[in-house]
């Protein structure tokens, strides 16, 4: 197989990260960063928290506890905590208090990538897998329950990678260290509290996302003629922003986008560029999406001739990652609202994100397929435990699984981090006006 021409990742609008939490070694410190795919500078060096970054982090302080933010996925006030760090910005960071309590955590849905690593009294995490699968000499098993994922909803879910000694926060959740103690803390975001609104209406949920639109920022859209990508190009015209569009061929041998994002465009006044990839194009791409998406996804690979067009222009790119999941229900079984049942109720989603993957394979042996089903239904209800009982708890546990482990890497790997991203769907105040949609309005793609 040709091997792309692709260079190494180039961490150009987003920071990479790596550091330590606790009793670390600092030989294994000094290992982690010698294995960086970018040159590193110290933000912290306290005696129980080290942080490198590739970029200048964003600061915060708010009384005794002040941090440090990376890709923040929204706009807002600077936070007064790792929780509202993680929710009210999206973003992943650390934070130390005068207390000596430390911590390293992620953002509220589990988007960004901190991967951990325990040894001895210390965690040890990074932005990327690769650099901490030789930390310590110690030898890797594989973890079976990952792959069942990966070949069932196309990604790993709850914390699992490939490797069983390499976990990843999940959605809302954070390493801390205190008065010795290493412990690995959680919470329920606000958004989970809201109830459905009967009386919202498509003009209000328009409204909520227009107004997670930076109206100033000349921008790029990949415009697919899918439901997301039309409602956010016509609310950043409508808000007045520079924008052009690109389409690609998904490679799904329908070809659809091309056809409907031609008038789409038109009916936005938006110049939009085409881009058909060559005949070769998946094989010779295969291996650098692979690598980029450390080999957690089987999707995507259609996407990397527009993303490299996209890093040689360089604009940002406004994206609709999980809009459909928000909005259309997309991923929810028709008929979860008839089931009573908790177990059958899981089961239904499983089936609906595993899209018979496994169900359908003929290619594995009946006892392996069997395995994978239990494994990956038991990530599954893993991944699902904090939203069981929700009213919308399909829709979160898709945005925790595939959303944030299988169509996220899309943009924030392929895309990223050569190229700044924008989610409108991501902004906490969207989720409000997401979860105030009753389900049955949405499901069907009705809303």
């Amino acid at each position: 197989m040709h091997r792309s021409s692709d260079p190494a990742l180039e961490f150009r609008s987003r920071p990479y990260v790596c550091g330590a939490l606790g009793e670390r070694d600092d030989a294994l410190l000094g290992a982690l960063v010698a294995d960086a795919p970018s040159a590193l500078k110290t933000a912290v060096a306290g005696d129980r928290l080290a942080l490198l970054a590739s970029h200048r982090l964003r600061p915060w302080r708010s009384g005794g506890r002040k941090g440090l933010l990376w890709n923040p996925l929204a706009d807002g006030p600077p936070p007064r905590g790792w929780r509202e760090a993680s929710e009210s910005r999206m973003s992943a960071g650390v934070e130390t208090g005068d207390d000596g309590r430390v911590a390293v955590h992620t953002d509220a849905l589990g988007m960004q990538d901190v991967y951990f690593r325990r040894i001895g009294g210390a965690v040890y995490f990074a932005g990327r897998l690769e650099p901490l699968l030789g930390l310590g000499g110690a030898g890797l098993h594989t973890d079976w329950d990952a792959w069942a994922s990966i070949l069932a909803f196309t990604g790993p879910a709850s914390d699992a990678t490939p490797f069983a000694e390499v976990r990843r926060l999940r959605a809302a959740e954070a390493w801390t260290w205190q008065e010795g103690t290493l412990r690995l803390e959680s919470f329920e975001p606000s958004w989970t509290g809201v109830e459905p609104d009967p009386g919202f209406t498509p003009a209000d949920a328009v409204d909520a996302v227009a107004q997670a639109v930076d109206p100033t920022r000349k921008t790029v859209i990949a415009l697919s003629g899918g439901w997301d990508s039309r409602l956010i190009g016509a609310l950043a015209t409508r808000r007045r922003r520079r924008m052009r569009a690109w389409t690609t061929s998904p490679d799904d041998g329908l070809d659809l986008d091309l056809e409907y994002a031609g008038p789409v465009a038109a009916a936005l006044g938006v110049r939009r560029q085409v881009l058909i990839p060559g005949e070769d194009a998946w094989a010779e791409d295969h291996t650098a999406v692979r690598e980029r998406t450390a080999f957690q996804t089987t999707l995507h690979t259609w996407m990397m001739p527009l993303a490299r067009e996209l890093h040689r222009d360089g604009s940002p790119v406004l994206d609709g990652l999980a809009g459909d999941v928000l909005f259309k229900a997309l991923l929810v079984p028709s008929d979860i609202d008839d089931e009573r049942d908790p177990g059958r109720r899981l089961r239904l989603i499983w089936e609906e994100l595993e899209g018979n993957r496994l169900r359908g394979n003929a290619l594995l042996r009946p006892e392996v397929l069997g395995s994978f089903t239990e494994r990956s239904e038991r990530a599954l209800a893993a991944a699902a435990a904090g939203v069981a009982g929700h009213h919308a708890a399909a829709t979160l546990a898709t945005l925790r699984t595939r959303t944030a482990r299988s169509i996220a890497p899309a943009p924030l790997w392929l895309m990223g981090p050569e190229i700044a991203l924008e989610f409108p769907f991501l902004h906490p105040e969207v989720l409000k006006a997401a979860l105030r949609v009753p389900l049955e309005a949405k499901v069907g793609g009705g809303f």
